[in-house]
């Protein structure tokens, strides 16, 4: 019987065998514990809303570009070259992959080790020279414990995404969030029942915690070994494979550094601009509070969505690239395209329609409900940037994906130094909005020849 080839096309799709495919099968588990870490961070985001004053919260979000700052040095860079080297590494040699994992590691902690220390020791001039809050100097200290194991967790996660192995760093996900919360209402439980303050630090507890717990989940699973790979650390470190990670890593890694590095002034200036445009310094770090402690989080609740299938994107994109598969990779960048826009639009009328409501019964804020309204717009946009610069680094052009990110993020610095004195926090949000289009436009444009491949 004659078939035409949309006929065929459309039963590769309804095909059960293609429920089989690694990437699909770890995008559900790691949308899974995406959505539960998500909502648990969400009630956790509330409760420290009922907790800890706006302006609080405020204090905290300053020291956020800090561990942007680390996690890019140390982490980010290396855990998707050690995705994209495992990726391609041999399948009966398994004793490679874990090479460039164990080499990945030791470059990952010393650089961890020697920020921690840094930071620990020069938390006052830090905290009062650089961000302009003396109140930020504990915060840092205890934060800085958890450099070293973050970026343990991060590689042996970046490992087990290249062996298409996504449910363990999904579990890693969980525990991490649910033993951070977890830390956090215990530690106000005996500060309420005690009589004693409760004191802003117990954020960065929570976070210590909760990196130490996912850090040792990760080395046991990493531990059973089910590969059965013949090998010693001591030999599996080698200098080649340091070379591949930091040649793969460095664009990267600047990338995030450059980011983290405007980030942090942005972070910085933008209270202080917004008191030129005519509020206190509480109000203007209550604002700031409540975009990146109310505002931000449920922006990005859906990402839980995204971003566990820009996870998995790499190594599959990578994978495709060195099979010389320009159907799988153009198919890939279509329905990615597709999807993630999609999802924006769907949220971007939930938002929009309901902020008042999310607003008012969730954090008890008329400036959460006016920024979750604002912030709709960007939705669109900002879901498909994730999953995009992932095919990018899955085709391993991450050169020009931080040219791109440093060009978008200087649009929004600008109008932080020159549309927010005059008219407010919502020249923050028109910035965030250009910046973000600009970015997705930049990052199509660098596709286009993918996107546009004759399939014969």
């Amino acid at each position: 019987m004659y078939s035409n080839p949309s006929t065929k096309q459309l039963r590769s799709y309804l095909n059960p065998k293609y429920l089989k495919n690694p990437i699909i099968t770890g995008t559900f588990f790691l949308t899974a514990a995406g959505i539960i870490t998500k909502l648990i961070g969400f009630f956790y985001r509330i409760f420290l809303s009922r907790v800890f004053s706006e302006e609080s919260l405020g204090i905290f979000g300053l020291i956020s570009p800090v561990m942007m700052l680390v996690h890019a040095v140390c982490g980010s860079g290396i855990q998707n070259a050690i995705t994209r080297f495992v990726a391609a590494s041999k399948k009966d040699k398994a004793s490679e992959a874990y090479g460039y994992l164990f080499t990945g590691i030791a470059i990952s902690l010393f650089l961890s080790g020697t920020m921690a220390y840094v930071i620990f020791c020069q938390a006052p001039f830090i905290a009062v020279n650089l961000i302009g809050e003396r109140r930020c100097i504990p915060l840092l200290r205890i934060s800085a414990l958890s450099f070293p194991l973050g970026t343990i967790h991060s590689c042996i996660n970046g490992f087990f995404y290249g062996r298409k192995r996504a449910c363990i760093p999904a579990w890693s996900m969980i525990i991490e969030q649910c033993c951070r919360v977890l830390t956090v209402y215990v530690l106000f439980r005996l500060s309420v029942e005690s009589g004693l303050n409760i004191s802003l630090s117990y954020i960065c507890v929570g976070l210590l915690v909760g990196e130490f717990s996912s850090a040792t989940f990760s080395c046991f699973m990493l531990a059973i070994k089910p590969d059965h790979a013949e090998f010693s650390i001591r030999r599996a470190l080698s200098y080649s494979k340091g070379k591949a990670i930091l040649s793969l890593a460095l664009p990267i890694s600047l990338n995030r550094i450059c980011i983290s590095f405007i980030s942090t002034i942005e972070t910085i200036q933008l209270p202080k601009r917004l008191m030129l445009s005519g509020l206190t310094s509480s109000e203007a770090l209550s604002i700031y509070g409540v975009f990146s402690g109310m505002a931000t989080p449920l922006i990005m609740f859906p990402c839980a969505f995204t971003g566990s299938a820009a996870s998995l994107l790499l190594p599959s994109v990578s994978e495709a690239q060195a099979q010389g598969n320009q159907k799988r990779i153009r198919k890939t960048i279509c329905l990615t395209i597709s999807c993630c826009f999609l999802l924006g639009v769907l949220c971007f009328l939930f938002f929009f329609t309901f902020a008042d409501i999310l607003g008012e019964s969730l954090f008890g804020s008329d400036i959460a409900a006016s920024q979750i309204r604002a912030l709709s717009f960007v939705c669109p946009f900002l879901y498909m940037s994730g999953t995009l610069c992932s095919i990018l680094h899955g085709l391993g052009k991450t050169g020009i994906t931080f040219l791109f990110n440093i060009s978008s993020i200087l649009f929004r610095l600008a109008f932080v130094f020159f549309i927010v004195p005059s008219i407010g926090f919502s020249g923050y949000i028109y910035g965030t909005l250009v910046s973000q289009i600009f970015f997705d436009f930049l990052i199509v444009l660098a596709l286009r020849r993918y996107m546009l491949y004759d399939r014969g």
